[in-house]
């Protein structure tokens, strides 16, 4: 192999740690950002403070959370250190961590089969190019890592949507639930490097793209 292929394939590899980085940072934070917004819109124990902390976005990239994107292709974020107190803010909160899942599922797809395609006419760039390639990757890795969040936050851990969610419904399960968090997420970690999320994202995003006929 030729230096000029060799470079090729390290740049390639580059691009695509970039592009997994960037698009795993972006859904954590777009996923964790509404919720903590909604917690101080709603939350009657949050301080004064913490509608300025909210918008340190550095707070929701969970750096564990990269590197298993990294090399088990499954992660998670960093919420918000939230006092909750209140059923209607832990519900709050929960759903919304869902529905901004939801609308992310949206915008990806809507930006990976509507708007990419047409970027390099647009940009005046060729389809080739590094930075069209990052764009490409960055795009599909963000929707997949969206499907990583989904099914991460159906656990139970004490940080998870669900539960929040369970939590305000059956108030009972808090001190079950708290006592099993370690074994939860010691199960969560099992299935992340044996590849079990990684798989699950793959049939939901092969799912979907057949559901909204792009297949």
């Amino acid at each position: 192999m030729s230096l000029k292929y060799k470079e090729l394939g390290y740049m390639e590899y580059i691009i695509e740690i970039a592009a997994v980085l960037a698009a795993s940072a972006l859904a954590m934070i777009l996923h964790e950002l509404p919720k903590s917004i909604i917690y101080v819109l709603t939350g009657r124990h949050c301080e004064k403070k913490d509608k300025y902390r909210i918008f340190k976005l550095y707070r929701y990239v969970d750096p564990v959370g990269l590197i298993l994107f990294l090399t088990c292709h499954a992660g998670c974020s960093r919420p918000y250190p939230y006092r909750l107190k209140e059923k209607d803010t832990n519900v709050a909160i929960g759903m919304t961590g869902f529905l901004s899942l939801g609308v992310m599922l949206i915008a990806g797809y809507a930006f990976y089969h509507m708007v990419l395609p047409s970027l390099p006419m647009i940009l005046g760039m060729n389809p080739g190019d590094s930075g069209m390639i990052f764009l490409i990757q960055a795009s599909w890795y963000f929707i997949y890592a969206v499907f990583v969040l989904f099914i991460v936050n159906l656990f139970p851990m004490i940080s998870s949507d669900i539960f929040l969610i369970i939590v305000a419904i059956s108030p009972k399960r808090l001190i079950p639930l708290m006592k099993n968090d370690t074994l939860i997420k010691g199960l969560l970690i099992v299935c992340i490097v044996l590849g079990g999320i990684s798989a699950l994202a793959v049939q939901g995003m092969n799912g979907m793209e057949q559901f909204l006929g792009f297949v």
